[in-house]
């Protein structure tokens, strides 16, 4: 071949890739959301959109809560759910502010089985303790909404691992985090290629159908359980030096997916009223998940009639009898609808599911658009139940009750003496009278713990308030403590039993759980089982024979700092 060959094949080359580049570049460019054909809903519901599990600076996020308001604005969202790592500090930003967008603040707790979103609680005096179930008992008591957070996600530390938990807690069934996660370094590399040119194009082509909605079936067989999608939006991309590249950015994360939720009337405006609406509504499972960057989610149904009587998601039908499932609204001209019972499709259909059902089951719909795996829409179930149905399924999301425990014996009055004593940490006021006439439940003394918690410092890194007993004793045999106890305000604190290690620098580990306290005396019971050890990662069991020591102890992982408070306890007892 000759040099002028060669050449002209070169740029032949050159011209075929540059072409093949422009007709990318502008099918990425110029792509747009499917239109949806116009179609009447036959339901009264009212139905607003917005995007849960938000981080702002008040954790790991990279904008402020007015940042996140004005992106849900600008997307076009009714409300926007903030979810700081075990953080409520953006409480005083809870509202409709400047953008109309109705602001929700949550946290996003982190437990040993994994993370569970919160919503709908007040501000808080006390912090979670890191056990799963002693944060569904809190938020029980406080009216609130839970949700396992990012159950598939490729990291560990990350996963929900808890699917046994009892509760009626509900599940991220999409999560934007562990789906960039999922897509590897070529499917990132991908995606920063086109998000210059089609934001959402980039972002949508990083979606796959999760598997979490697999684990949701499994976890509806058993009892209810609301799922929805969480954005995880932290604002930018954060690198591991000062600069962060603004990827993705809060809006172009919340034009994605969206929560629907189906309401009985508009938003008022009431702050109170509109979030209790909001809360009732995550909590009854009336909502759908829909992929609003794909094309418009906003007038889907889903519903169940017999006799003249209807329902929708998140209710509960009586089997009794022939039932008519049907399925649609406002969709692209190719969207396909299935319908799912117990997790196995009963049927499918284009744009429309009109179906005779005869069966029991949770039933749910599933909308596919040609050319994604990611389902463009997933509807909470319709629950058609048998009475034994019902009862089973309350039974499965029912928390276990107090421990009832039989016979007891004494270990601490206090009474006018005690062989505890109050220690706290230099930053730590804490009175050392702690013997109390007349407070105890039967109108005795009681324990007082009445402190004022220290700040940490680089001196003083860890404050401490404690009221404590450093004799040994042996206590194998005995399968766990029960003593009386209330305070001034609610406060999670810590029971610790410290038995017999000569190679700790203490001489012995410390093995603890949480408790909470109210305004009103209460009978705990902790336990032995329920100990941890305060290393997470050390091995071996409590030696009851060698136990060295019992304490009640308030510090900054069982409320904040600063707190001014009291605590009360009587009648320590062993069982």
């Amino acid at each position: 071949m000759t040099r002028e060959a060669r050449k002209a094949t070169r740029g032949a080359i050159v011209a075929i890739v540059l072409l093949v580049v422009s007709v990318l570049v502008w099918r990425v460019a110029t792509w747009r959301p499917l239109p949806v054909v116009a179609a009447d809903l036959p339901d009264s519901f009212v139905r607003v959109s917005g995007v849960a599990h938000v981080h702002t600076t008040h954790s790991d996020g990279s904008g402020q809560v007015a940042d996140v308001e004005a992106a849900a604005a600008a997307v076009g969202l009714d409300f926007v759910i903030v979810t700081d790592h075990n953080s409520l500090a953006a409480k005083p930003s809870e509202g409709y502010g400047r953008t109309g967008v109705l602001t929700v603040v949550g946290t996003e707790i982190s437990n040993r089985g994994g993370h569970l979103l919160a919503v709908g609680l007040p501000q808080l005096t006390y912090r979670f303790s890191g056990d799963a179930r002693d944060s569904l008992r809190d938020l029980a008591e406080l009216g609130s909404v839970s949700f396992a957070a990012h159950p598939e996600s490729g990291r560990e530390d990350l996963r929900w691992q808890d699917w046994d938990l009892p509760g009626s807690w509900g599940v991220e069934i999409l999560n934007g985090d562990s789906q960039r996660r999922a897509a590897g370094w070529a499917g990132g590399l991908a995606a920063l290629a086109r998000y210059p040119l089609n934001s959402d194009y980039a972002l949508l082509r990083l979606l796959r159908r999760p598997a979490a909605l697999d684990r949701w079936d499994g976890l509806l067989s058993r009892r209810h359980a609301t799922g929805i999608t969480g954005a995880d939006a932290h604002g930018t991309l954060r690198r591991t030096v000062s600069a962060a590249l603004p990827f993705p950015t809060y809006e172009a994360v919340f034009r994605i997916a969206q929560n629907y939720v189906l309401l009985e009337r508009p938003f008022t405006g009431n702050v109170t009223q509109d979030t209790a609406a909001l809360v009732a509504a995550l909590t009854r499972g009336r909502l759908y998940v829909g992929i609003g960057a794909l094309a418009p989610a906003d007038r889907f149904f889903f519903l169940a009639e017999r006799a003249g009587e209807q329902w929708t998601m998140g209710d509960e039908v009586p089997a009794a009898g022939p039932l008519r499932l049907r399925a649609g609204g406002a969709l692209p001209a190719t969207a396909r609808l299935t319908l799912l019972r117990d997790g196995v499709v009963v049927t499918a259909g284009e744009r429309v599911i009109d179906q005779r059902v005869d069966e029991p089951g949770v039933y749910r719909v599933e909308a596919h658009l040609d050319g994604w795996d990611v389902p463009w829409i997933v509807s909470n179930p319709i629950y058609v139940l048998t009475q034994t149905d019902r009862a089973r399924r309350r039974a499965a999301a029912a928390l276990p009750g107090p421990v009832v425990v039989g016979a007891t014996a004494e270990l601490e009055r206090f009474d006018t003496s005690s062989r505890f004593t109050a220690v706290s940490d230099p930053s730590t006021t804490l009175d050392p009278r702690f013997i109390d006439p007349g407070t105890g439940p039967d109108g005795s003394s009681a324990a007082r713990i009445a402190f004022q918690l220290g700040v940490p410092t680089a001196d003083h890194p860890s404050p401490f308030a404690s009221l404590g007993s450093y004799e040994p004793r042996d206590l194998s045999g005995r399968n766990g403590l029960v003593f009386s106890v209330r305070s001034d305000v609610p406060y999670r604190f810590w029971v610790q039993v410290r038995d017999l290690n000569p190679t700790e620098p203490e001489g012995a580990n410390t093995w603890q759980a949480s408790v909470r306290s109210s305004t009103e005396w209460r009978n705990v019971t902790v336990p032995f089982e329920r100990l941890r050890n305060v290393i997470d990662d050390a091995d071996g069991t409590l030696d009851l024979a060698e136990t060295q020591a019992i304490l009640f102890l308030v510090d900054t992982g069982a409320v904040p700092p600063g707190t001014d408070g009291t605590i009360w306890i009587d009648d320590l007892r062993v069982y």
